[in-house]
């Protein structure tokens, strides 16, 4: 029995339906009554014309059962308040009038469940009354009746998230109803409303499932693809199951793998999508992109190749934008993100990315100068690299947490590799040799004043007017000035880095320690002014920290640098350790052997035991008490280091429980402790002895940039590496100039093949004319588009011998002063042979 929308025609056909129709033939048991349906129901079409394949003939507007001589009498069905049902040859119509219970029960018919039900199970059938259904009660499939009331979910998206073998006809059905109520961009940009998947459109969906015919489909329907899907599943939360992806629907398309979504997206002619969007942290699909790169060797291909062609897209529909050049709301460049999070595989991409394609030569940040067998002379773009912009690559590695993946790998990558070195054989390494000297000037005058102090009377004293009163108060002098120094440098230097507990000991373990020393100096110098004799050991804490500090130069050379490195490592993961079990021993057993002494300290004692503690004829037995704590731990602490004394007292009542607990504490902490201790060392010297190199680079540098900030600005423009240099036109035909640095490589598996150059000579000879690879551009009058004239470099084939004769032009380049070095750099050994010619 079918069911209708209007109450009062659900009530004419539950009255009258065995009355009105004919009962079954006998003979004919496909024969039996069909209710019939109303001419205006349009949504009664077969189901290819609802997929717009057109209008069919098979099934007729009544949709009845009956072969064609049998239609004359099936019963003709009014729809009106009053139902009156007619069969020909009866007397006087009969009708009757619905009930109130009856009309209010069929209201129902159509509610949030049944319409769930049927989207879910894909049964059209289900839903082919709903449009009348709707249309009666004047309601839209977007009112909050039809709408999960915990998340706001409809029955769109309901049909959405079931999908059979990548389809559901109930969806198109659904487009169709909504559109004829008037609903549909509201039914089609429906979206969660809970907190955890807020935002969240059926157009996500579609793109999450990989479905382009239904991203066309709602597309052509009036999609929004701005739509942002914000909710907590869609956050990047640690701790949190969750997927980020940039919330809007490129992004999602872009980090799924999805070129083909992603260009419809972009080109279609109904809405297309905002290549420069940003989501709610403002990251564009770019930062998307790297966000969720994982290091991974498919998941890096598939992102960089993402990349890569997001960037080249964006070029051809938006010449004049520049995506890459977009900053978060951390201010934070996708190139910066990359090397912020610690993404590897990006970073390098980026840094290296080298387009071969003229017209869009422009976004590459490599350019190779000239070529000559294996050997390349690179050229890197420096923007967004080097210290002299905000937020720049080298300072956000640097100066990263200690938690950041990969950060001491992504200092070796080129061009950072090479451009760290330079700055430190240009001029970082002369300052630095010269506070490693007036460091150990310091101390040594810091040494003296404490070796030669007064020691009659009571601090402050008075100043001697001879030669040696001078040069002490001159000295005490400097070494509070210096203490005020490193004082003031180490508050600097938490204010700007606010590193978190564990940088404090893994990355600013010298800054930290600096800053102690100051704080003891500084405790020097008030308790010097108020009388107390107690400066010294203030002094002395001072002073020996000072000597331990020297160890921070050593980051100035490789050898001791790495050695210096160990030792810290060995500090932190080996020896803390150690400590910790230890001390809990040495309280452990030190609380069971005082218990045991003091248990035993009334009983008499003899002097027969007692008289082998003497050490000879003037000796006297032992004031010392071993009742305390204090004392016991001391003189356990002598087994720990092969000095102990098994009978160091006789002042106990059970002898076997007393030297049962120090045998079995020598065995613990001598025995097992300590030679465990040697050989974790040593297993940590083999593990990070690579790790160490790396340590040191990042140590370095770090050093590297702190002297490039303590320069003014006019001094930071003068030592800046690199050189301006035009590298070709950019996209509106316009001169490109860019600071680039030059790299010489050796590479191997790449030849002087199709290989992008500028000057056509090899060698970074000066002064000397060189020829270039490209041809001048033609001006925007001559009425070429950028995409057809040739940019520069052009394209070198080996094949094509004959070429139109370039414009020279004047060109100086720089001669690269550093030397190639196998060890910094992924190359092959001869590398370094070859650098030094």
């Amino acid at each position: 029995m079918k069911k209708w929308g209007s109450s009062d025609l659900r009530e004419s056909q539950d009255l009258h339906q065995e009355d009105s129709c004919p009962e079954p033939l006998d003979g004919d048991p496909n024969s039996r009554p069909a209710p019939a349906k109303p001419h205006s129901f349009p949504v009664a079409k077969s189901r290819s014309r609802l997929f717009g394949k057109g209008d069919s003939e098979d099934t007729s507007l009544m949709d009845c059962s009956y072969e064609e001589g049998q239609l004359a009498s099936c019963p003709a069905i009014t729809v009106s308040p009053v139902v009156t049902v007619q069969r020909p040859g009866d007397g006087p119509t009969c009708a009757r009038q619905p009930s109130q219970d009856s009309a209010a029960e069929n209201l129902k018919l159509y509610d949030r469940r049944k319409i769930f039900e049927a989207v879910a199970q894909n049964n059209c059938e289900e839903l082919e009354s709903l449009l009348l259904f709707l249309k009666n009660s004047k309601k839209q499939l977007t009112d909050s009746e039809f709408k999960d009331p915990d998340t706001g979910k409809t029955c769109l998206l309901k049909a959405m998230l079931n999908l059979h073998d990548g389809q559901n006809d109930t969806i198109p059905l659904l487009l169709e109803i909504a559109r004829q109520t008037d609903s549909l961009k509201e039914l089609v940009n429906a979206s969660y409303t809970d907190g955890y998947y807020k935002g969240q459109t059926a157009l996500h969906i579609a793109i999450e499932r990989r479905n382009m015919a239904l991203v066309t489909l709602l597309v052509e329907n009036g999609a929004d693809v701005q739509a942002a899907a914000n909710g907590d599943f869609f956050k990047k939360t640690k701790g949190r199951p969750g997927f980020y992806f940039g919330e809007l629907p490129l992004s999602l398309a872009a980090c799924t793998n999805q070129l083909g979504t992603v260009k419809f997206l972009l080109q279609n002619s109904w809405q297309s999508a905002d290549i420069s969007a940003r989501d709610s942290v403002g990251n564009t699909v770019l930062h998307a992109l790297v966000e969720v790169a994982d290091n991974t060797a498919d998941n890096t291909k598939f992102v960089t190749s993402m990349y890569n062609e997001i960037l080249i897209l964006g070029a051809r529909l938006h010449p004049a934008l520049k995506l890459e050049e977009l900053t978060n709301k951390k201010g934070l460049t996708p190139l910066a993100l990359a090397a912020s999070s610690g993404k590897i595989g990006v970073l390098a991409y980026i840094l290296q990315r080298e387009i071969q394609e003229p017209e869009c030569r422009h976004l590459s940040r490599k350019f190779t100068e000239w070529a000559y067998g294996p050997v390349h002379s690179s050229l890197y773009d420096l923007s967004c690299i080097d210290t002299c912009e905000k937020n720049s690559v080298l300072e956000v590695i640097a100066y990263s947490s200690s938690e950041t993946p990969n950060r001491h790998d992504m200092l070796l990558v080129e061009p950072l590799n090479r451009l760290l070195q330079d700055k430190w054989d240009r001029f970082v390494k002369r300052i630095f040799y010269f506070n490693f000297f007036i460091y150990c000037l310091y101390m040594i005058i810091f040494t003296t004043v404490a070796y030669y102090r007064p020691v009659e009377g009571r601090p402050p004293f008075k100043l001697k007017h001879t030669v040696g009163g001078y040069f002490r108060v001159t000295g005490e002098i400097l070494s509070v000035a210096g203490g005020v120094y490193f004082f003031f440098r180490g508050i600097q230097y938490f204010l700007q880095r606010r590193p978190s507990l564990k940088t404090l000991f893994v990355d600013s373990y010298s800054e930290m320690l600096f800053f102690v020393q100051s704080l003891f100096m500084l405790g020097t110098v008030v308790l010097y002014f108020c009388h107390c004799k107690e400066y010294v050991a203030s002094m002395v804490f001072s002073l020996a920290m000072g000597w331990t500090n020297m160890l921070y130069y050593t980051r100035g050379f490789q050898q001791m640098g790495i050695y210096a490195v160990m030792i810290e490592k060995m500090i932190l993961r080996d020896l803390c350790r150690f400590m910790f079990v230890y001390l809990v021993f040495l309280f452990g057993f030190s609380t069971a052997v005082v218990t045991l002494i003091e248990d035993g300290k009334n009983g008499s004692v003899s002097a027969e035991l007692t008289s082998h503690r003497w050490r000879g004829p003037g000796c006297r037995p032992s004031d010392s008490s071993y009742n305390s704590l204090y004392s016991t731990c001391l003189e356990l602490f002598k087994f720990t280091i092969g000095m102990g004394d098994l009978e160091f007292t006789e002042n106990y009542d059970f002898k076997a429980v007393f030297v049962t607990l120090l045998l079995a504490y020598v065995i613990l902490t001598y025995i097992l402790l300590l030679n465990m201790l040697i050989a974790l060392m040593g297993e940590t010297v083999n593990k990070i002895a690579q790790e160490s190199k790396n340590i040191w680079k990042l140590q370095r540098a770090i050093t590297i940039l702190d002297t490039e900030k303590s320069f003014l600005k006019c001094m930071r423009k003068a030592f800046r590496s690199g050189k301006l240099l035009q590298v070709g036109y950019t996209a509106d035909g316009k001169d490109d100039y860019r600071w680039c640095f030059r790299v010489d490589e050796v590479n191997w598996t790449t030849w002087n093949t199709n290989v992008g150059i500028i000057n056509e000579d090899p060698g970074n000879c000066e002064g000397i004319k060189r020829t270039l690879s490209f041809s001048l551009r033609s001006g925007r009058a001559a009425g070429r588009n950028w995409k057809n004239f040739a940019l520069v470099p052009l394209l070198r084939d080996a094949s094509t011998r004959e070429r139109h004769p370039a414009r020279p032009e004047e060109v100086h380049l720089k001669h690269f002063a550093g030397s190639l070095k196998p060890e910094d750099a992924e190359i092959i050994k001869d590398s370094a042979a070859l650098g030094e010619k």
